[in-house]
C-alpha cells in the first residue's frame, strides 16, 4: 500500500532533528511537511532529512494540512498519515494504524494516546479532550477514546468527506463527517511521549487548550447541525 506522511509545523526547528532522527530508523513512506508560516529553520531541517516541503504562509492547522493534501493530489497515495512535528513516539508505530486499512478493516484509524500520567497529554488538554468526545459519542455512539493527531485514512475516504476547516477544528471535522457516511472508523492504542522540547501551540498551556476546545466544541456543532451529510462513505462503521 503506497502510503505519504503529512507533518504540519510551525517553528518547529529544535523538535524535528528529533522527529527525523526516529523516522530514519524506519521504512517511512513519502514525507510531506508544510511549513504554515515558520520564522525558523523548519523548511530547511525538514529538506535535509529528505522531506517533501509545502509552503503554507496563512495561519491555521487545517490550512497546513489542506495545503499538504492539495501537493498530493497529482499522484495521491493509497493512505496519508497525519503526523505531529513533536509526536517522536509515533516511529514504530506507523503499521498499527496502516494495518487496519490495509487489511480491509477500517478507512480511518484514530490513535489514541496511551502514556503514564507524567507524560501523556496534559489534565487541560485531556479534559477538552474528553467534552468533544463525549458529545461524540452521544450524537453517533462512537466509541473512540481520543481526538489524537496521529490517525491514518485512506485516501479515497480523505477525499470523498471534502474537509475545509482551517483551524483546529480540523480533525474534529474528520471525524464527524466520515461517522455521518458510516464510514469505518476505528481507534487503535498508539504510545504517546508528552513532549521535551519547544512549546506546542495548543496544549502547552491553558488558554491555548481553552481556545483550542472551544473551536472544536463549535465545529461539532456545526457539523452535526448540517443537514446534507458530507461524504460518499463506505458501507458500515467499525466500533471498537
Amino acid at each position: 500500500m503506497r502510503t505519504a506522511i503529512l507533518i504540519p509545523a510551525r517553528d518547529e526547528a529544535e523538535a524535528l532533528p528529533h522527529l527525523f532522527e526516529a523516522l530514519g530508523a524506519e521504512r517511512v513512506r513519502q514525507v510531506v511537511l508544510v511549513d504554515n508560516g515558520s520564522h525558523d529553520a523548519t523548511a530547511d531541517i525538514a529538506r535535509a532529512a529528505g522531506s517533501r516541503v509545502v509552503y503554507e504562509p496563512r495561519a491555521g492547522y487545517g490550512r497546513a494540512c489542506l495545503a499538504g493534501i492539495e501537493s498530493l493530489r497529482p499522484a495521491p497515495p493509497d493512505a496519508l498519515v497525519f503526523l505531529d512535528a513533536d509526536d517522536f513516539a509515533a516511529a514504530g508505530q506507523f503499521d498499527v494504524l496502516l494495518r487496519p486499512i490495509e487489511e480491509g478493516e477500517a478507512d480511518l484509524v484514530i490513535g489514541e494516546r496511551e502514556a503514564d500520567a507524567g507524560g501523556g497529554v496534559r489534565w487541560h488538554a485531556r479534559l477538552g479532550n474528553r467534552l468533544v468526545l463525549a458529545a461524540m459519542r452521544r450524537l453517533y455512539g462512537a466509541d473512540i477514546r481520543d481526538m489524537g493527531p496521529f490517525r491514518a485514512i485512506r485516501w479515497s475516504t480523505l477525499e470523498s468527506l471534502k474537509l475545509d476547516d482551517t483551524n483546529y477544528g480540523w480533525y474534529v471535522q474528520m471525524q464527524v463527517r466520515a461517522l455521518r457516511a458510516k464510514t469505518r472508523v476505528r481507534g487503535a492504542p498508539v504510545r504517546f511521549e508528552r513532549r521535551t522540547m519547544g512549546r506546542s501551540k495548543v496544549s502547552g498551556s491553558l488558554p491555548g487548550s481553552i481556545r483550542a476546545g472551544w473551536v472544536m466544541l463549535r465545529t461539532l456543532v456545526v457539523e452535526a447541525a448540517r443537514r446534507d451529510p458530507v461524504g460518499a462513505g463506505t458501507v458500515s462503521r467499525e466500533q471498537r
